[in-house]
């Protein structure tokens, strides 16, 4: 058992669903709404690719048009959760008490990294502007919400590939659970990107239907999404502080790598096993108290298929599953983070739902079709990632 108890007590979230945590709970009733993206400033795909894109978010009214316009996607669509949801946390504290910033992504500001390469080719090293040099690493967006908002207390980037969102909450979770702070910000952010787009294509992982089907035996790969969700933890003793109001409480986190996926494109399983067998452990309790299961399934049959097999080598009843990213598409980095608000909406909404068609499963997972009503005590946000990467989150609803 951890010596300290973690609670998420705000958010600051970016989706395909609107503005906020409030909006997840009327957009996971609703298909997605894919769009086609091909051309972009310096190149353009052979083939439109079917994308889930952000919603209701605009820069300039958030953040006004001071600074916005060196600044690229993924920072905007940072700065603008930390706007809309986290402002006066940040700002309401001095110096010394001011959370934390961890946030996990894949591939970070990847668009502005490949134009600025591309500008200078097509343009000419003369032409480019020199500012925008500070957005092509992979930690800028962290770095500009440091600045912005004067995080002395840790600025991190978590950079694991698909599991980037989920490993920033495990690490500021186990952060605080050391003593080095008593708040942070943490989550996912990725944003829609030629470059990222592109490598997902040659390696076969994109949808070509627009049609995400998570655990599917037909499945023909991801449908692209983006967002940015980010989450405050607090300690019991930050929580009654600052007169915060618990929204649920992290219970336990795992991870691990499975070299034989990552290496050979295969796997038995038993790596993602032993990560939801030791998220129960961690917690404390029995995987027979598991509500639900929120998923990491996206189209991707090979990594759904593993996970569909750790998920049955573990639980020996039907627990519920279901599979998030059938809504918000594959949102790489972010993806942890942004199911992680889809179950913390079910969780505290007393159901699960269910993502809307009906196929052949891997292992006839029991994945959730229609929502169903659920009292559930406990859930697991797991991830399972192509690159070997393997993680969980055990989240409890606060009583």
């Amino acid at each position: 058992m951890h010596s300290k108890k973690i609670y998420i007590t705000s958010s600051g979230i970016i989706s395909s669903f609107g503005i906020g945590l409030n909006a997840f709970k009327d957009g996971l009733t609703k298909p997605p709404v894919t769009t086609a993206f091909k051309d972009f400033e310096f190149h353009s795909l052979d083939s439109a690719i079917f994308c889930i894109t952000v919603n209701g978010f605009d820069p300039v009214a958030v953040l006004g048009k001071k600074g916005l316009r060196l600044k690229d996607h993924a920072t905007k669509l940072i700065l603008g959760a930390f706007e809309l949801g986290l402002k006066e946390v940040m700002e309401g504290a001095d110096d010394s008490n001011r959370p934390g910033i961890c946030i996990g992504t894949a591939f970070g500001s990847v668009q502005s990294i490949g134009d600025f390469l591309s500008d200078s080719i097509v343009n000419g090293v003369n032409i480019v502007n020199p500012q925008a040099f500070a957005n092509t690493v992979i930690n800028s967006p962290t770095g500009n919400t440091n600045i912005k908002h004067t995080a002395r207390n840790l600025s991190s980037t978590i950079s694991t590939g698909f599991n980037s969102g989920i490993d920033a909450l495990i690490y500021a979770f186990n952060y605080m659970q050391r003593g080095y702070i008593e708040a942070i910000v943490a989550g996912g952010l990725e944003e829609l990107s030629y470059y990222s787009m592109l490598g997902l294509q040659r390696t076969g992982l994109i949808s070509a239907s627009g049609k995400g089907m998570p655990f599917s035996n037909e499945a023909d790969g991801v449908v692209p999404g983006e967002g940015c969700a980010l989450f405050l933890f607090d300690t019991e003793d930050s929580v009654k502080t600052n007169n915060r109001m618990p929204v649920a409480e992290i219970v336990g986190t795992a991870s691990g790598f499975d070299p034989s996926l990552a290496q050979n494109g295969q796997s038995d399983g038993e790596v993602a096993a032993y990560v939801l067998s030791e998220v129960c452990n961690d917690a404390g309790i029995s995987t027979n108290d598991v509500g639900f299961i929120a998923s990491s399934a996206s189209g991707n049959r090979l990594t759904d298929s593993v996970e569909a097999s750790a998920i049955r080598k573990v639980f020996d009843t039907n627990v519920p599953v279901t599979a998030y990213k059938a809504f918000t598409g594959e949102c790489y980095g972010a993806s942890g983070a942004l199911n992680l608000a889809c179950a913390l909406t079910d969780l505290n909404n007393g159901q699960i739902s269910g993502i809307g068609d009906a196929y052949s499963c891997f292992n006839s997972i029991p994945l959730v079709l229609s929502p169903i009503k659920k009292d559930s005590r406990f859930c697991i946000v797991n991830s399972v990632s192509c690159d070997g990467n393997c993680s969980a989150v055990l989240i409890k609803k606060v009583d």
